[in-house]
């Protein structure tokens, strides 16, 4: 695929995009918009270094394949949520990952000799020293009044991969039990990392 239809192919993701977050009408979501367009990478950023979707772009295609994923799972369980947190909830849940991915140069040995290549690593400039959920729903919350059902999903959007102590897993299990969004949306984010993209 050349670069052009790559550039093509994200122009229309980030029109799809922003017309989802336009459609919610939360007061705040024009200035969020904003943000994310004049002071942040989202929209070219990787969704992550080595792993799903680990090229220009990968974070808005992951943001929405989560939004596809998990739409289809709360059809399929028969599990309710309304449009906007749904939209709420898929798009914005790895915000914390904005201006977090860094071009690095490194060296590799190709047939004995050293080559220079261009990979993803992380910036060792984190402006909110935050866990990752819980960065996201700090930069959410500046700009939008987020849900309670909203905060639930995004916070344990990474399952049993979001906290290692007891009181997390707890909790988590609580959230599930009680708002079964919350264990689709993290299956949502699974399937789309997993299956639905790919690594570079």
């Amino acid at each position: 695929m050349s670069a052009e239809n790559i550039s093509i192919i994200n122009e229309e993701q980030k029109t799809q995009f922003i017309d989802l977050l336009i459609r919610t009408e939360r007061k705040g979501i024009d200035k969020l918009i904003e943000y994310l367009e004049q002071k942040t990478d989202f929209f070219t950023a990787p969704a992550s270094v080595k792993f799903h979707n680990n090229f220009n772009g990968g974070l808005l295609d992951h943001s929405l394949k989560v939004y596809e994923n998990f739409k289809g799972l709360l059809a399929l369980k028969n599990v309710e949520m309304d449009e906007e947190s749904v939209i709420i909830s898929s798009l914005l849940h790895d915000l914390c990952k904005c201006n977090l991915y860094i071009k690095e140069e490194r060296n590799k040995k190709v047939n004995n000799q050293w080559e220079k290549y261009e990979t993803w690593g992380y910036s060792k400039d984190i402006s909110i020293l935050l866990p990752h959920s819980s960065r996201s729903i700090r930069v959410i919350r500046s700009f939008i009044t987020i849900k309670y059902i909203e905060e639930l999903c995004i916070f344990y959007h990474m399952g049993p991969f979001g906290g290692e102590d007891y009181e997390y897993r707890n909790m988590m299990q609580m959230a599930n039990e009680k708002q079964p969004q919350t264990l689709l949306f993290y299956t949502a984010d699974l399937i789309s990392s997993y299956m639905d993209e790919k690594i570079i």
